[in-house]
């Protein structure tokens, strides 16, 4: 089986900035751009495949043509979305529904997500849950006279950094964080406070009041994971930090996506070589076999379920 090289797709924010294009060599004719979505089969951007067989295909055509690429861990459709964020103004406030509301009410997946901080200027923060547990009714008050902020948990940050979010999970990523994300593969948002900003045609940009009061855990975030040695772990997706070179198995399982945080090296299977550099992603199918990586790189490495 081949290893895949993917083609991302940008997407304009008007809290995005240029980072992308200046340290990670995306080309997209984007002025704000704010995120790149990595390895993607979702209706709002779809990835390409850039090498082999199946070069210039869809790597949702591919998956529907080979089921069994995504591995035997995990039935349906693709699970997974991963992406960088690059804020250059801070994000709005915002949660995701889980998988029951946002099939009934969105006809999507819900999205549980994790941050892994690529970089971030000093001073950056960012919010993740309530500093403590608030009603509904003063959630709904807040949003509604511009205080949320003041329950929400601060968190400073840095480089290195790693936050799970289930859904339900208030949150906002804040300016100045560069991160690298793996969620589920929704893409349904509910913003809950904005900072007054407008969009381009100068109206104030809508909030989802109602959803987020509906899905909100209004609580402090949980602070016992056990992710067993693993960056994260969770029902969705594993994902682990690697650093160097290393060696590793793609097996019948899960596929296997790489994404190039920093470094550049070659990745190697069991019948090719591949270069590889910062921003680049890959998708490993299962049951590919052994693979190597060779270069001084760190890379997010990304599988189905608790494996």
């Amino acid at each position: 089986m081949e290893i895949m090289k993917l083609v991302p797709v940008g997407k304009e924010r008007l809290w995005g900035g240029r980072r992308l294009k200046k340290e990670f060599g995306k080309t997209f004719d984007i002025d704000c751009l704010g995120e790149s979505w990595e390895c993607s089969v979702h209706p709002d951007g779809e990835c390409m495949i850039a090498n082999g067989s199946f070069e210039g295909q869809t790597l949702s055509r591919v998956l529907k043509i080979k089921p069994e690429y995504i591995g035997t861990k995990f039935s349906g459709c693709f699970p997974i979305l991963a992406k960088f964020i690059d804020a250059n103004r801070q994000l709005s406030v915002q949660v995701h529904p889980g998988d029951e509301y946002a099939r009934i009410n969105e006809h999507d997946n819900g999205k549980t997500e994790m941050w892994y901080v690529v970089d971030a200027e000093p001073g950056a923060f960012l919010y993740y849950g309530f500093r403590q547990q608030i009603t509904r009714e003063e959630f709904a008050r807040r949003i509604e006279d511009n205080t949320l902020p003041e329950v929400l948990n601060a968190v400073p940050v840095c480089k290195g950094d790693c936050f799970y979010i289930p859904s339900g999970t208030v949150h906002a990523i804040g300016k100045g964080i560069l991160i690298a994300e793996v969620q589920q593969n929704s893409d349904v948002t509910y913003r809950v406070y904005d900072y007054d900003r407008r969009d381009a045609t100068g109206k104030l940009r809508q909030l989802h009041t109602e959803q987020a009061e509906d899905v909100a855990k209004r609580t402090p975030p949980r602070d016992d994971y056990n992710f067993g040695g693993h960056l994260i772990r969770c029902e969705y997706f594993t994902v682990d930090r690697m650093t160097g070179s290393f060696t590793d198995v793609c097996d019948d399982e899960s596929f296997t996506s790489l994404v190039i945080l920093d470094g550049n090296g070659t990745l190697i299977g069991e019948n090719e070589k591949i270069p590889l550099r910062k921003g680049d992603s890959f998708f490993l199918p299962a049951n590919s076999g052994s693979y190597r990586v060779e270069g001084n790189t760190v890379i997010l490495k990304t599988r189905v379920g608790t494996i």
